[in-house]
């Protein structure tokens, strides 16, 4: 375990497959070397309706979405995990301010996971409120406490800001990794981390 400390950005959807298998190629990082992890939200398809959307509906090319899907399985497979493609693409934006408000609380890191396997491992739809609600209520959190937070201004505010910052560094996608001075861009093989990580450390890049 490295003795230094290190600050990881990281920008991503809880829609976003790649950001889902993002998250626990970060769990493995977190094994051998000492980061600090700052988890910032960025949205997607926020044209998406709040109800969702079916994926067979999105403009894209059976071809295409086969190929993906084999890409996913070929990532997840690599960090060990196993993922339920839903058919319903949710409306991420409730479950982004439900995240925020949840790190107000001290409780990002138990909400941000129940989310993510809520979506990739069982196939619930994140968009619904009163599920998210549920979840809230899960870890602790407030139900009217958070109905007010997400009827405040403050999260889409928090959101605009996020989507500035990465937007900052010339990237659109996510997941983004921000390491020390490097970015890194979608689910990269461990090794890839390992040696911007290890670069990083070495350069004094720490916080």
């Amino acid at each position: 375990m490295s003795e230094k400390k290190l600050k990881v950005t990281v920008f991503s959807d809880y829609i976003c497959p790649f950001c889902y298998i993002g998250f626990y190629r970060v769990e493995q990082l977190k094994e051998n070397y000492d980061l600090e992890i700052e988890w910032r939200p960025f949205e997607i398809h926020p044209e998406t309706p709040k109800e969702g959307t079916e994926l067979n509906t999105l403009p894209f090319p059976k071809e295409y979405l086969d190929m993906m899907k084999v890409n996913i399985k070929r990532l997840a497979d690599d960090v060990g995990i196993s993922l339920k493609l839903s058919d319903k693409l949710p409306n991420s934006r409730l479950a982004l301010y439900l995240s925020e408000f949840a790190r107000k609380k001290g409780k990002f890191e138990e909400f941000h996971k129940l989310v993510f396997d809520s979506y990739w491992k069982e196939g619930k739809d994140i968009g619904d409120q009163a599920f998210l609600l549920a979840l809230a209520e899960k870890v602790g959190l407030s139900r009217n406490e958070v109905l007010d937070y997400i009827d405040s201004e403050e999260p889409k505010s928090e959101l605009m800001k996020s989507l500035k910052d990465l937007k900052g560094y010339g990237i659109n996608g996510v997941p983004t990794f921000i390491i020390g001075d490097k970015i890194v861009v979608g689910a990269q093989p461990y090794d890839v981390f390992k040696k911007v990580i290890e670069n990083a450390l070495q350069n004094e890049i720490v916080i």
